[in-house]
């Protein structure tokens, strides 16, 4: 069955918690430490942490077979907060599907740069779709160092 991208609601923060857990702890093991992951995402999914992250959110979900497998935010400023995919169908195309309406939406509401704090493996997926490293910084979660990127993209509008 193809995938199916919707405009997120406030009702999907359970699933994007289970998502955000499984791409954290899973997706990123072989760039993060199991100290990091656990700094970064808990040890366990926390849904009722994540209600309060989908009270005024903008972005998209996709969907496989009824089911939410991916997610990507968008905030006034241009600022992608959250994308995440599930660790199984990475690679899938399923980013490149949530980015592709992202950048739609961005032009849409007249926003001239997008911007990010990518992880180490997030990095890679930005920087095919253009975005450029504004610096490398190490970010403190619960008391452990993680590496990631601020990264930025310039959007021309479509004549």
């Amino acid at each position: 069955m193809p995938i199916k991208i919707r405009s997120l609601v406030r009702e999907d923060a359970e699933a994007a918690a289970e998502i955000f857990f499984d791409a954290v702890h899973y997706g990123t093991s072989d760039v993060y430490s199991s100290e990091q992951r656990t700094a970064w995402a808990g040890r366990a999914p926390n849904p009722k942490g994540w209600r309060h992250k989908f009270e005024n959110i903008s972005g998209f979900a996709a969907e496989k077979d009824g089911l939410m497998v991916g997610f990507m935010t968008l905030d006034a400023s241009g600022y992608i907060d959250l994308a995440f995919v599930k660790t199984e169908l990475s690679g899938q195309g399923i980013g490149q599907l949530l980015y592709n309406q992202i950048e739609i939406r961005a032009l849409a509401e007249r926003i001239s740069k997008l911007s990010t704090e990518a992880s180490e493996k997030a990095k890679p997926f930005f920087v095919r779709l253009g975005w450029v490293i504004d610096h490398k910084q190490a970010v403190i979660k619960n008391e452990s160092a993680l590496t990631n990127y601020r990264m930025s993209k310039l959007l021309k509008a479509k004549p």
